[in-house]
C-alpha cells in the first residue's frame, strides 16, 4: 500500500505538490482567521474585566470613605417617661413623622406609672435603689431590653435616672443600637448622643 501511494507520487510529482501548497495554505488561511477573530473577543472580554474590576475599586472607595453608606434606619425605639407625662403626645407625633419620613417602624414603650412617679424616681441618688420603689426605672430596663429583641436601629429614651439605666443602654449599644437620649441627659457609657428636646433628637436620628 505505502508503495502504491509512493508510486502515484513519482507518477503525479505535481498533483501531490499541488495537495500541499493547497493544504498549507488553508492552514495558513485559518490562522490569520483565528488571530482576526480572537483579537477582537479577547479584547472585549479585557475591557468587561477591567470594567468589573474599577466598579468594585470604586464601591470600596465609597464604603472606606463612608462606612455606614447604604445601611438605613428600619426601626425606631422610643421610651417615654410615664403613661401620664403631659409631653408624651407631641413627642410621639414627632418620632412618628420622623418614622414616615424614613419609612421606618416606630415601637413606643410607655411605663405603667405615673409622671409624679418618674419624677421621684430621677431624684433617687445611685445605687438606693434597692430601698425604694423603682418601677419608673425597673420598666425602662425592661423596654431597652424589649426594643434590642425587637430588632431596632435606634432608641430614643428620655431617661427616668441618669445613671441607673448605663447597664442596659451600654448592652444595647455593644450589639449595634444606637442611643439618642433627650431632655434628660445619662451617662457617656448609655449613649451615642443627647438632644435637649426630641425634637432636637428627631433631627439628629434623621440626619445619620
Amino acid at each position: 500500500m505505502w508503495k502504491n501511494k509512493k508510486r502515484e507520487q513519482t507518477e503525479h510529482p505535481e498533483r501531490g505538490t499541488g495537495y500541499s501548497i493547497r493544504k498549507q495554505g488553508m492552514l495558513l488561511a485559518c490562522a490569520l482567521l483565528g488571530i482576526l477573530l480572537c483579537g477582537p473577543l479577547s479584547g472585549c472580554g479585557q475591557e468587561k474585566v477591567a470594567e468589573a474590576e474599577a466598579s468594585e475599586k470604586k464601591s470600596e472607595a465609597i464604603e472606606q470613605e463612608n462606612p455606614d453608606a447604604g445601611e438605613q434606619i428600619s426601626r425606631i425605639g422610643l421610651i417615654l417617661t410615664s403613661r401620664d407625662d403631659s409631653e408624651n403626645e407631641q413627642v410621639q407625633t414627632d418620632f412618628e413623622n420622623l418614622a414616615e419620613a424614613l419609612g421606618a417602624e416606630l415601637h413606643v414603650k410607655t411605663p405603667d406609672v405615673s409622671a409624679a412617679e418618674a419624677d421621684e424616681a430621677r431624684g433617687l441618688e445611685y445605687r438606693t435603689f434597692a430601698l425604694c420603689d423603682v418601677d419608673p426605672i425597673e420598666y425602662q430596663m425592661l423596654a431597652v431590653n424589649e426594643l434590642v429583641a425587637e430588632d431596632v436601629d435606634v432608641i430614643a429614651i428620655h431617661a427616668n435616672h441618669e445613671e441607673a439605666l448605663e447597664s442596659v443602654l451600654s448592652a444595647a449599644r455593644s450589639v449595634g443600637v444606637r442611643v439618642i437620649a433627650f431632655e434628660q441627659p445619662v451617662t457617656d457609657a448609655g449613649c451615642d448622643g443627647y438632644a435637649e428636646t426630641s425634637e432636637e433628637a428627631v433631627a439628629v436620628i434623621k440626619s445619620e
